[in-house]
């Protein structure tokens, strides 16, 4: 794997909290599995939704630790925030969170190193598939990842082909076939408002938090640079508030994992916050 793809992280099961996602995943996943079957459905339809619910919050754990790579525990309670959330959102985007994890990992570099060829083809390609099937954020999240990459540290200057690319890519499907984006639904839902405004007012707490990154990176054991993971974080937030506020429900949906990543994070963060300023009061 290592020689295909420099973003590919190793989830040893030896390692403690590797351990617990995997046993998390398998019985969430045997779990919607079962329920699935008491509820009247048929084994294959059954086995489908088991798999979608154990991949949601896999993905939500995987996205949280790519969000804030110094926080592993923390990463599991957007996973279990995803579990009362499948019971109405039973869809969740696969290929859409495997664009995001790829999207964060090529700007915050939590590898160590820079995306290969095929990383960056491959978020090229699967930006491109996004966007034929009608979630068009997906081209403007990958340009930005990818002129992210060449103006950040340490910059990939060959990300401006996959770049000039992809651009070329959207103008012609523009032209051809056009972009139609969802009406803005005006006037927008109380609950649907404290959807999106969730994500921003709770993960501001990881945003504005003044931590030096402690991580390193998984193949140079370097230390991560904090302008790329707060950049990661940005876009992060960014395509959640963007999809939520242009598609309504089908984009929270989608994008349910990522979501789940920024609330859950940001509750640990709030979290942390009281604790540490109660400790302070203590000590004056």
């Amino acid at each position: 794997m290592h020689q295909l793809t420099t973003l590919a992280r190793p989830i040893d099961p030896m390692y403690p909290t590797n351990r617990a996602i995997i046993i998390m995943t398998l019985l969430v996943s045997t779990g919607a599995a079962g329920s699935s079957l008491y509820l009247g459905e048929t084994l294959f339809p059954a086995i489908h939704q088991g798999f979608i619910a154990g991949i949601a919050i896999f993905f939500a754990w995987a996205i949280s630790r790519e969000l804030d790579p110094d926080s592993e525990y923390a990463a599991f309670l957007p996973a279990l925030i995803c579990i009362p959330l499948l019971l109405i959102a039973q869809e969740p985007g696969f290929l859409t969170s495997l664009f995001v994890l790829l999207l964060l990992r090529i700007v915050n570099r939590t590898t160590g190193q820079p995306a290969g060829s095929l990383d960056s083809a491959a978020l090229l390609l699967l930006a491109g598939w996004l966007v034929s099937g009608g979630f068009w954020l997906a081209g403007p999240a990958a340009l930005a990842a990818f002129i992210l990459d060449l103006r950040l540290k340490e910059p990939d200057f060959h990300q401006i082909w996959f770049a000039a690319v992809l651009l070329i890519g959207l103008v012609a499907y523009a032209a051809f076939f056009g972009i139609t984006l969802p009406p803005l639904p005006l006037p927008v839902s109380s609950w649907l408002l404290i959807w999106m405004l969730a994500a921003p007012l709770l993960f501001s707490s990881v945003l504005f938090r003044k931590d030096q990154t402690l991580s390193v990176g998984d193949r140079t054991k370097e230390p991560l640079d904090r302008g790329r993971v707060q950049a990661a974080r940005l876009l992060g937030l960014s395509v959640v508030m963007v999809a939520i506020a242009t598609g309504g429900v089908g984009a929270f949906v989608l994008l349910l994992p990522l979501w789940a990543s920024l609330v859950g994070l940001g509750v640990s963060g709030c979290i942390m916050w009281v604790v540490r300023g109660s400790r302070a009061r203590m000590y004056i």
